[in-house]
């Protein structure tokens, strides 16, 4: 039977599942951008600063869910 202490002990379970999935989908997508934008880029410079620019914030964002997760 499905009562409310099942569905709060489940959330976290939840919550932690789907936020390494979706780290997963990041890690598989940043992989792919990387490759296209080292591949194709006509600046090896600009490249490398576009990438430390987009994993310094993803790092911020995925930083705030662990914490975020954490605090549940």
């Amino acid at each position: 039977m499905i009562d409310n202490t099942f569905i709060t002990d489940m959330l976290p379970m939840l919550f932690e599942g789907s936020f390494f999935v979706v780290m997963l989908v990041f890690v598989g997508f940043s992989l792919s951008i990387a490759y296209h934008w080292f591949s194709y880029s006509s600046s090896k410079s600009t490249t490398m600063i576009a990438l430390c620019v987009y994993l310094a914030v993803s790092a911020v964002l995925f930083l705030t869910m662990a914490i975020t997760l954490n605090t549940l």
